[in-house]
């Protein structure tokens, strides 16, 4: 197979493109990564248009905020990086709890959707755990957000934040369909095993009782190869929130465990 059918989540390697911005982007590039999908892009993307070009990669998908902000920066930077779908990455937890406050983030992702159609981008949005565990009418979150998006908002479905919600995530890849266009796909032992806290950026508070550990794909309990099979229209893209190990390491062995599910 070949491995522009994979791309990776460049948060993954924020704290090395934090030291080494070209170097981090070459060396993914190396492990055989020819797609990723870039975060603060925009406040960096001289960088990343010289870097990718350097490398040969291109982002099919980028992470940016949608919701309450302007946007025209954020897709004017996404057309001179070639990026086709800006994804919205995160909105706050307290805003997934009753129908009134997610109604607004859909016709916000609605109008998003409209103002990307002059410069040829679509918009979408990923998922963390409580879009999952917190119910409207007794479904999950993310299927009540999904039921008032219009048909040009796609979805990027994080299978690990799934897992963590209390979903099986191959059930919920059935029910939405080819919404889901993107699949962010990180493993972990003990997903479910310690208290979904988590800070304004969406990731995982540690404490001293957390157990939770992300490991590379195939070695943890989320239903990966399920997932990927329930959706093999969606881009698998590899992430780690955090990693104990070496993370070069961690993204080449998922590499090859996801190549080998295609």
């Amino acid at each position: 197979m070949s491995n522009s059918q994979v791309s990776l989540q460049l948060y993954t390697l924020r704290n090395e493109i934090e030291k080494d911005f070209s170097g981090s982007l070459e060396r993914a590039a190396t492990i055989g990564f020819s797609q990723v999908e870039p975060w603060n892009f925009v406040a960096r993307v001289d960088e990343y248009a010289k870097s990718f070009a350097a490398n040969g990669i291109t982002a099919p998908s980028a992470h940016a905020h949608l919701v309450g902000v302007s946007r025209r920066e954020t897709f004017e930077a996404a057309v001179k990086l070639g990026i086709k779908t800006v994804i919205e990455p995160i909105v706050d937890q307290s805003k997934w709890q009753n129908a009134n406050d997610i109604s607004e983030i859909a016709h916000e992702m609605n109008k998003a959707a409209e103002e990307a159609i002059e410069y040829g981008l679509q918009v979408g949005y990923h998922n963390h755990a409580w879009e999952i565990a917190n119910k409207i009418n007794g479904e999950a979150a993310l299927e009540f957000f999904e039921s008032m998006l219009e048909a040009r908002v796609i979805l990027e479905v994080d299978a690990y934040w799934v897992h963590a919600g209390g979903l099986h995530g191959p059930d919920l890849l059935s029910r939405l369909g080819k919404r889901v266009q993107f699949l962010h796909i990180k493993d972990g032992k003990n997903v479910r095993g310690s208290e979904n806290t988590f800070n304004e950026r969406g990731e995982l508070v540690k404490s001293e009782t957390d157990t939770r550990l992300q490991v590379p794909a195939g070695r943890g309990e989320v239903p990966l190869a399920e997932v990927m099979a329930t959706a093999p229209y969606a881009l698998p893209i590899i992430e780690f929130d955090e990693y104990a190990c070496d993370i070069f390491e961690g993204i080449t062995e998922s590499l090859e465990y996801v190549k080998g599910l295609i």
